[in-house]
């Protein structure tokens, strides 16, 4: 009897201790904050010692999140916040060493990214490092999503609170990681094309008249024709890496962004580069970079019947794939050897062919208040297609020159070249056919954002891309010729 109410005893507390314990609150899991990051990696730091680089030349790669940790942020794509991310926001970093110089290539998701920012992104970016790394051997390349958080907006602290808790806390640990990753590489390089995936976004009609994104056009006639043929281009590097080291793939390739805001409305997203990148890594077992070319009258789908292939940039995916293994299975070996870089704070003439009468409309508009009946008018009885056309044009009239920092860096058969605006496909493929190195990769939103700078023969049928630009017609072909004598300066260097 004893034993049986023991027994019972027994059981009774068992099921005691089983349903506190099952009313317990979930136990919460600490979040990974840039706070406790950047303290690991410090931590880290002071037991693996000081940066070496490997004799030779060798490759590290390293990623870092920069989501958001707090919400709602400020979006870039038309206003308004975001309460979540769709996907995570991503920094990656190709650091490239020949033993005794760095370079550091960078991809950001953001949009772009002003000269101001830029400055701040490369001094952190070197801070506290063992070894010196100039700021010219440093690319910001913006991957332009147009769903990021938008850092131009400075009086807003969601996006105060975004730069200082994530994006500048990240940005010493992901190139010190990137640095202690160096592996002694080889080079591949290959290419191939995106027929049914890359297209001009600037059209003409049946009956002649121009048709581009926010432009005046009554005309009913059917769109016929692109402006221009499209560069279909997309560019790898792969780098083989000694051991057990993943290799890093590097993709080249020109497009615009592809409307994630329309698919992910009021939601923080890399766009297509996340995707992208996830099959990448998933496919080939690599480290993946994706560097953004000259897609500033580029787009995923075509507004002419039966041209458009993929209603979203995610249904492109596959495709995308399908380019990038028929580049790698093209590929050839490429020499690689000793880093040279070569910089010019070019002076771009802007864009003073507008008459006075043009000139002075333009400034009345501005001066006229905001949403009112007399900037409506005006606007409604003028050539301008709204107020911001109009400021485009008097500070393009107005301003003389602005500086455009250009930049080629160069190792072997390799080169990149950083344009800090949003370059036209028909540039971006005369530099890199004029190069003199077997791969160029055209890097665009890299160093400022300096907006659109079109092709000649675009200037010739405006659009929202030309008048939102600030430099004189021919600047395009004009930075282009700079940037190949920069190219040529590091091929002489040899």
């Amino acid at each position: 009897m004893k034993r049986i109410l023991a027994l019972l005893l027994l059981l009774t507390s068992l099921f005691s201790l089983f349903s506190c314990t099952a009313a317990l609150p979930e136990e919460k899991i600490p979040v990974q904050t840039a706070e406790t990051t950047e303290k690991q990696t410090s931590e880290n730091k002071a037991e693996k010692g000081p940066i070496t680089l490997p004799e030779g030349f060798s490759v590290g790669y390293a990623r870092e999140d920069i989501t958001p940790i707090t919400w709602p942020v400020f979006l870039t794509e038309n206003g308004g916040y975001a309460e979540k991310a769709h996907d995570p926001l991503q920094l990656t970093c190709v650091a490239l060493s020949d033993g005794k110089n760095v370079a550091l290539i960078l991809t950001v998701d953001i949009i772009n990214m002003n000269l101001e920012l830029t400055e701040m992104s490369k001094k952190l970016l070197t801070k506290d490092l063992d070894i010196e790394i100039p700021s010219e051997n440093i690319f910001l390349n913006c991957s332009h999503t147009h769903t990021s958080a938008d850092y131009k907006a400075k009086s807003e602290p969601s996006i105060a609170a975004w730069k200082s808790q994530v994006y500048y806390k990240k940005l010493p640990l992901v190139s010190e990681a990137a640095l202690r990753d160096l592996t002694p590489a080889k080079a591949f390089t290959g290419t191939s094309h995106t027929e049914g995936l890359t297209f001009v976004r600037r059209y003409f009609r049946e009956d002649g008249s121009f048709e581009g994104i926010l432009h005046k056009n009554s005309s009913n006639s059917p769109i016929v024709r692109h402006e221009s043929e499209p560069d279909t281009e997309l560019r790898t590097i792969r780098f083989e890496r000694e051991g057990e080291k993943k290799d890093v793939l590097m993709v080249n390739y020109q497009t615009h962004y592809g409307s994630a805001s329309a698919l992910y409305p009021q939601q923080i997203s890399a766009d297509f580069v996340h995707p992208f990148r996830q099959a990448a890594e998933k496919q080939l077992n690599c480290h993946f970079s994706y560097c953004n070319g000259a897609g500033g009258n580029l787009a995923f789908n075509s507004r002419i019947p039966g041209e458009r292939k993929y209603p979203t940039f995610e249904d492109a995916i596959p495709h995308l794939m399908d380019v990038t293994k028929s580049a790698l299975a093209a590929e050839e070996a490429a020499e690689v050897g000793e880093l040279r870089v070569a910089h010019s704070d070019y002076r771009g003439i802007c864009n003073n062919t507008y008459d006075e009468e043009t000139v002075a409309l333009a400034k009345a508009i501005i001066n006229a208040p905001a949403e009112s009946e007399e900037r409506a008018a005006l606007v409604a009885s003028s050539d301008f297609y709204d107020a911001f056309h109009a400021s485009c044009v008097y500070i393009a009239a107005t301003t003389g020159s602005i500086n455009v920092p250009l930049t080629a860096i160069t190792c072997g058969d390799l080169a990149f070249c950083a344009f800090p605006y949003e370059m036209f496909d028909t540039n971006g493929k005369e530099c890199r056919e004029s190069s003199p190195f077997k791969m160029t990769f055209i890097c665009s939103l890299t160093g400022d954002a300096l907006r659109y700078v079109a092709s000649a023969e675009s200037y010739k049928n405006g659009g929202y891309e030309v008048y939102s630009g600030r430099f004189r017609p021919g600047s395009g072909e004009e930075f282009v010729a700079e940037m190949l004598r920069l190219l040529a300066d590091c091929k002489a260097q040899g």
